[in-house]
Formats: structure tokens, sequence, C-alpha cells
């Protein structure tokens, strides 16, 4: 998640998804702290997902002040099961939630999502990857032994600003993530487990079915 742009992304939102009060104020404070949020074409495609779907029990890897998980509970009936490590995000996302009356279907793992993932032992019928970058890879295994057969794995900016196409755009730095997501994206194409799309919206999604 913390590669996202949301500066000044309110009012595109506000043109793509109906906004109730809640939304309004928690795109605000992202636009206003410069926090990373999801890109308004991911936001309308993962609510087009979820009023499909109708999932029951979902996790979140990369919650950040909730933005994401506001469109999962009002979507949806769901229990949402969320993990993050900044505090001071923590604090906000509990705020937003309480304030729209959804902090009963919510449960927040504070801490690495690497040393969470591995521990979790319940079952999915969706889960949402936009966490760390680099360890998507790490995290499959553990993710496709907690997803439901017919359960949705989504994953958020596996294009990564277009470096996963073109090897030329690629920042010396980040060679260790985008090679981490390149991994990922192979892994799980080839999987015949899942039925998997790569969905050029946003930052890229990629979009697994688990037969």
């Amino acid at each position: 998640m913390p590669f996202k742009t949301p500066n000044k992304t309110s009012e595109y939102i506000r043109e793509l998804l109906p906004l109730d009060n809640q939304l309004k104020q928690l795109i605000d404070y992202a636009d206003t702290h410069n926090v990373p949020i999801l890109l308004p074409e991911s936001a309308a495609f993962l609510k087009q997902l979820i009023l499909l779907k109708q999932p029951k029990n979902v996790l979140e890897i990369g919650m950040g002040i909730g933005y994401s998980g506001h469109i999962f509970l009002k979507n949806s009936e769901c229990n949402l099961a969320t993990i993050e490590i900044d505090k001071q995000r923590i604090d906000m996302a509990k705020e937003f939630f309480e304030q729209a009356g959804l902090s009963n279907r919510v449960a927040i793992l504070q801490g690495d999502e690497g040393e969470i993932v591995p521990k979790i032992d319940d079952k999915f019928d969706f889960i949402f990857l936009d966490g760390a970058k680099a360890k998507y890879i790490k995290h499959l295994p553990y993710l496709k032994k907690m997803l439901k057969k017919g359960g949705i794995l989504l994953a958020d900016n596996v294009l990564f600003n277009g470096m996963i196409a073109d090897e030329n755009e690629v920042d010396r730095s980040k060679k260790g993530i985008v090679n981490g997501l390149r991994n990922f994206l192979s892994e799980i194409c080839k999987d015949t487990d899942f039925i998997t799309s790569i969905i050029n919206t946003g930052d890229g999604m990629s979009l697994s079915i688990l037969k």
C-alpha cells in the first residue's frame, strides 16, 4: 500500500463512487495527511467484487486507515480481520470505524504481517492483499490454505507503476520489490488450483479464484 499516491484524489473518487459522510471524511483525511489509499479505479472494482461475492469472512493485509475496510463492510455483511503495523494509522482507523458504526465487525491485528500471516488458521472467502509488495510471494502458500473453495484472492499494485512489464522503468532501489511481484504473478498464474486474471486497473490488480 505505501506506493499509491493519494494527493488530490478526493474529487476523482467522488466521480466514481457514491460516498457517505464517513468515507468523505476518511478520504479528506488521507488527502490532507498524505496517507495512501486505494486508487479510484481500484476502489470501484473492489466494490463491484464485494457486491457480487457478498463475502462473509474477509482477511485484509494492509489496513492503512481503513478505507478499503469501509468498502467491504458497507457493501456486505462480512466480518473483517485486518492487519496493520502502524499504530497511528490503527488509531485513526478505529476512530473512523467507530464513527461509522462498524467496529463490531472488525478485528484489527496489529503487528508485522510477515509474522502474523503464518499464524492465522481461520478460513476466508475473500482475501485482499495490499500490504508490503515484496512479501506477496511469501504470503501466497499461507493465503492459499486460508482461502475457501470458490474464494477470491485480490492483490493490489501488482503492476507497480509499470515496472513489472518494463525493465527499463525499474529503479535500482525497487528491484527487490519488482522481482518479488514478478515471482508472485508467475506463481499464482501457473497454479492450476487458481483461475487468475491480471486486471489493468489502477496500479494493476490480480484476481484469483480458488477452484
